[in-house]
């Protein structure tokens, strides 16, 4: 079957269709009359007195308010609700179209019912425009008259999220958007920066790129041409060695993944190699977020000073990676070079891949740096080959405050192999008993998650729990998150389990224990 006529058996997305606009053709339609309304439904009619309009009641402004929250779909559907509604939607400051198909069957009549959406849009200035579909390079056309309306509209907030498949298919933002004054926030995704000059977006505050190949000299004009830019993401881009942000205004500062070179794409205009490393210069980012898929790169800081807040929480795996000697040396030194760049950093979050290579370091003897947060977060189940890793960052974290457990992660687990395994086996169940004391200067203590209905991750947990509560001389509280309503069984085991806690000997006689659901 063809594409064209897939998409006429798909929704008629037309503003003028009779699923969107009140006609008596319509399978629902309203007719306002003095005294009555008619209710038509098919060929049926049945009248009904009329009760008072509070919805027609309410001012233009509250109602534009209202439809803000709305998808455009719904929007033009709000017309049946009330004749003084019928063309109030082409007033509507917020346009937000999102595509629901599973596939692209259907893509053209919604690319169409943009287009004629936009012709119809009466305000001189927008403050939101979003977009959500699957995209080819047939609808660059439509999407770059899209970008002509955004500037000719000034909108505010521009999110241009693009479904595609594969490297070929990427769009390139039209040289008319480069300069904009208007924009405060832009996202976009599938979307190449490609501008011939400079970058002019003097009101930017926040910028998310994803999926996008970057080169050095792009990074460089968003820096220079983005003078209050606070926040700045890029997620699973590719083409550039280094992530160089000199900018004075930007404070918060996220890579999320590395977009790993395909076997056909031979661009040889990258700046990068997938094997090389990865610099990060964070000149004065005082909140740095590392997270995702780096595949092959080996990560590195520079110039991170300025940094109060830093979480990493990101993993490396390739084709290849078959965990021998070369393959730990090469995480261990990775992770505690970032570790020696972050010792400064007053708040510090360490996901779950991260501490397994901690437990590479923990049984190979050898050390982890002395850092000085008093904030830690662990994303961690508290698995048996992550304890040698939580351990030896607790001993190094020896002014640490306040420490947060999510247990809920979900990278992969660290690939030791078998050998390292049966080599260093060590028994997980009374593990925390045989620590040293590095919980001296500990005051609160919060645990979130579902562990408390897993078996697998609890016995560990508990046994953490009791080395806290006997050893943290200064503890004020543990808050334990995840008490949920269920049935008498699930009822009975927490009663057990809030029992056997309040059980414990604790050093601290201002220590409390709170339960949250």
């Amino acid at each position: 079957m063809s594409e064209s006529s897939q998409d006429q058996q798909s929704v008629d997305y037309s503003p003028l269709s009779p699923r969107y606009s009140p006609s008596p053709v319509s399978p629902y339609w309203i007719s306002d009359q003095s005294n009555e309304q008619e209710y038509y439904y098919g060929s049926k009619r049945r009248r009904k007195t009329e009760n008072p309009d509070r919805i027609s009641a309410l001012p233009d402004s509250l109602i534009l308010q209202i439809l803000s929250f709305l998808r455009m779909k719904e929007v033009i559907r709000t017309g049946i609700l009330s004749k003084r509604w019928h063309l109030l939607w082409t007033s509507a400051h917020t346009l937000i179209f999102r595509y629901s198909g599973q596939s692209n069957h259907g893509v053209t009549q919604f690319v169409t019912f943009i287009d004629d959406t936009l012709l119809q849009c009466q305000p001189s200035k927008l403050n939101k425009f979003s977009v959500d579909f699957y995209y080819n390079t047939r609808f660059v056309r439509h999407v770059n008259k899209w970008m002509i309306f955004v500037k000719n509209k000034s909108v505010e907030v521009l999110d241009l999220y693009l479904r595609t498949r594969g490297l070929d298919q990427l769009y390139s933002l039209p040289q008319v958007m480069y300069s904009n004054a208007c924009l405060r926030e832009l996202s976009l995704c599938n979307c190449n920066l490609v501008p011939k000059e400079g970058i002019n977006w003097p009101l930017l505050r926040v910028l998310d790129i994803r999926y996008a190949k970057l080169k050095r000299d792009v990074v460089r004009k968003i820096c220079s041409g983005c003078p209050v830019l606070e926040s700045l993401k890029f997620s699973m881009c590719r083409g550039v060695g280094d992530f160089d942000i000199d900018s004075k205004s930007v404070k918060k500062l996220v890579i999320s993944g590395y977009w790993e070179k395909e076997r056909e794409d031979s661009d040889d205009d990258d700046d990068d190699d997938d094997d090389a490393e990865l610099v990060i210069y964070a000149w004065n980012i005082t909140s740095l977020e590392i997270r995702g898929c780096f595949h092959k790169k080996i990560l590195t800081l520079r110039n991170v000073q300025s940094l109060v807040d830093a979480k990493l929480d990101f993993y490396r795996k390739t084709d290849d990676y078959v965990g021998d000697e070369s393959d730990y040396d090469t995480d261990g030194n990775m992770l505690k070079d970032l570790l020696v760049s972050l010792q400064h950093v007053e708040k510090l979050s360490i996901g779950t891949w991260c501490l397994q290579v901690l437990t590479l370091l923990e049984l190979r003897n050898s050390s982890c740096p002395r850092m000085r947060c008093k904030y830690l977060t662990l994303n961690t189940h508290m698995t048996k080959w992550e304890l040698p890793g939580i351990s030896i960052l607790l001993q190094s974290c020896p002014q640490v405050e306040i420490l947060n457990i999510i247990t809920d992660p979900y990278f992969p687990e660290y690939h030791f192999g078998l050998s390292f395994k049966h080599s260093n086996n060590f028994s997980g169940e009374n593990y925390w008993i045989s620590r040293p004391c590095w919980v001296l200067h500990l005051k609160t203590l919060s645990i979130e998650g579902i562990w408390i209905d897993e078996n697998y991750y609890f016995e560990h947990i508990f046994s953490f729990l009791q080395v806290v509560l006997k050893n943290a001389m200064v503890l004020e509280k543990i808050i334990i998150d995840g008490f949920e309503e269920g049935t008498y069984t699930s009822l009975m085991h927490y009663r057990r389990v809030t029992e056997k806690l309040l059980s414990f000997p604790r050093s601290s006689r201002d220590a409390v224990i709170l339960f949250s659901g």
